[in-house]
């Protein structure tokens, strides 16, 4: 048997926005971090610092109120680092990608994160495919409006790259329907479809554009 494989990338077309919250996040990231280096070098100079007698006496007064004083700024310390952590992290997140994949009856979307995360949200077999057709036609506004179908927008762009287009696909998953919104070449549609059994898969307005 011959093996069908049909693969698009989609990448963001402006990555401007996307660049200027990775800074201000980086920034923020590194604040949390420098910050929390200060608190937690400032309880470790308070604790070790050498004081006198009289001193001690006056702590030992005060012992508790000392402690606990000690815990709050540990605690900032810890809420700090976990701050600079998470906003290293989500940092990435501005950067989206997504691939679709077409493998011998099996239709994958995945999502990838900044080139360096990627998750599979799909996996559909052909009998799960129910319509294909062009975003906006009025085969896609009545699936859209269905009560029992909730679109999925599977691209990081509000217009088309060159040479693509936007696509739906009506698929029935285990949640439910979905209609998945796509951005690819044509190229990528007609591969789905020359290998799909059903030939009323696309639907009637497909060729309206």
């Amino acid at each position: 048997m011959q093996e069908i494989f049909s693969e698009e990338s989609v990448c963001m077309n402006d990555d401007r926005r996307a660049k200027r919250w990775y800074k201000v996040f980086t920034a923020i990231s590194i604040s949390s971090f420098v910050l929390a280096a200060l608190v937690f070098l400032w309880v470790l100079m308070m604790w070790f610092t050498p004081v006198s007698k009289d001193a001690i006496e006056a702590l030992e007064d005060n012992l508790t109120a000392i402690i606990i004083q000690f815990v709050i700024f540990f605690v900032i310390a810890l809420l700090l680092l976990a701050s600079g952590l998470l906003f290293r992290v989500k940092r990435h997140g501005f950067f989206i990608s997504y691939d679709y994949t077409y493998v011998n009856g099996e239709l994958r979307v995945a999502k990838v994160i900044h080139d360096r995360k990627r998750k599979i949200l799909y996996r559909l077999l052909d009998e799960q495919l129910l319509l294909i057709g062009r975003v906006g036609s009025d085969s896609y506004n009545k699936a859209k409006n269905s009560p029992d179908c909730k679109e999925d927008i599977l691209t990081p762009n509000e217009e088309a790259a060159d040479e693509k287009e936007f696509f739906y696909v009506q698929a029935s998953t285990k949640v439910g329907k979905r209609l998945l919104v796509l951005e690819c070449r044509p190229l990528f549609i007609a591969a789905i479809y020359r290998n799909n059994q059903n030939r009323r898969i696309i639907a009637s307005d497909y060729n309206r554009k």
